[in-house]
């Protein structure tokens, strides 16, 4: 600041003299006056550097900062929970600046589990703000093996701590010298205790009466004798052959259950969605749900679907006779953990082959 008053003192001087000019001559004055006028804008350019050298970058707003704005699930499978870190990085510089790493640990109860990375050599433009985020696994083994040594496997939820630090490139800028290039950072956030699990058991095909076979197989343009002996043999439980069915309209029933546990103890709520059966020899065939919502920490979800002989009768008659390609059950899912309110619906896909040897066949 000294060195701004001397440059108001010298800006008063000038004043002065130029004011003993006035009896000058008319040439001379207009050749005086530019030159004072061009001393006079050199001065107060001088002036305005020197005030804004008094004030530093931070107190004008000027400092480069990192905002973390949350974490999310942002998926399930059968190993662990994928979280992502959402954060942004501002530059109010008229500058740009690059990042040279943005580094984290992610810890449980001060007990290191990962480390994180991004961001080396993106830039950030002058005025602007960079926004990406970070992404990590936290297996299901992990969840439960914390919250057994915290607390016992009856515990809800684990706190888990993200520290970070942001390491800013800020050579190219001179007047940012002041700023610290590393900005720390931090995020608390809870992780459901919870493993997901899935089971078929008890596939099976209901059959129908011997009168609808035979039926079936007359309309179907078969002889009377040889579809009474053909529905018969599927009754008794004998092989067929895989073309049995061709031309025959005739539904056959198809059941198993879905078992659903959970072996953590977060409160959770599962809805099935979308399921199917997909075969070798036929179209995937969609499934009927009685009751696809469990709150409880396990459950049974019934599922059926009737096939048609028109379109599934190679399958049929492969379930019949224990031999053939294994059908693939698949399904869509949510979960929701009541307590967190950052966790709701989360997608959950499973797909499994049911061996077609375990098919049972119910007259």
């Amino acid at each position: 600041m000294e060195a701004a008053q001397r440059l108001l003192s010298a800006s008063f001087a000038c004043k002065t003299c130029h004011d003993m000019d006035v009896a000058e001559s008319g040439t001379e004055r207009k050749v005086n006056m530019k030159k004072n006028r061009i001393f006079a804008f050199a001065i107060v350019a001088m002036l305005s550097a020197t005030i804004f050298s008094c004030s530093t970058l931070k107190e004008l707003g000027l400092a480069p900062s990192i905002s973390v704005k949350d974490v999310k699930i942002s998926s399930l499978d059968f190993e662990g929970i994928t979280f992502d870190m959402g954060y942004s990085v501002t530059n109010p510089l008229p500058l740009g600046f690059s990042i040279k790493k943005l580094s984290a640990d992610v810890l449980c109860e001060s007990q290191k589990f990962t480390s994180l990375s991004a961001d080396e050599g993106v830039k950030v433009l002058a005025g602007g703000t960079k926004s990406n985020k970070l992404s990590f696994k936290v297996p299901y083994e992990t969840i439960l093996s914390f919250a057994k040594k915290s607390g016992g496997s009856d515990k809800k939820a684990i706190p888990f701590k993200i520290d970070g630090n942001l390491d800013l490139d800020l050579s190219a800028i001179p007047m940012a010298q002041e700023f610290a290039s590393n900005l720390p950072f931090s995020l608390d956030f809870d992780v459901p205790v919870f493993k997901p699990s899935f089971s078929v058991s008890n596939p099976r095909v209901q059959l129908p009466s011997l009168a609808s076979l035979k039926d079936a197989f007359v309309s179907g343009g078969m002889n009377v004798l040889k579809a009474a002996t053909l529905a018969s043999s599927i009754i008794a439980g004998k092989s067929v052959a895989e073309n049995a069915f061709d031309g025959v309209n005739l539904d056959f029933v198809v059941n198993f259950d879905l078992n659903v546990s959970n072996s953590g103890s977060a409160p959770w709520k599962y809805v099935l969605q979308n399921c199917s059966l997909k075969t070798g020899s036929a179209d995937a065939i969609k499934l009927s749900v009685q009751n696809g919502t469990i709150t409880s920490s396990s459950g049974t979800i019934p599922l059926s679907a009737r096939l048609s002989t028109l379109t599934a009768g190679k399958f049929i008659a492969q379930i019949l006779n224990k031999k053939g390609a294994n059908p693939v059950f698949s399904f869509d899912s949510s979960l929701s953990f009541t307590e967190l309110s950052y966790a709701p619906n989360i997608p959950l896909a499973y797909s499994k082959e049911i061996p077609i040897g375990n098919f049972g066949v119910k007259k």
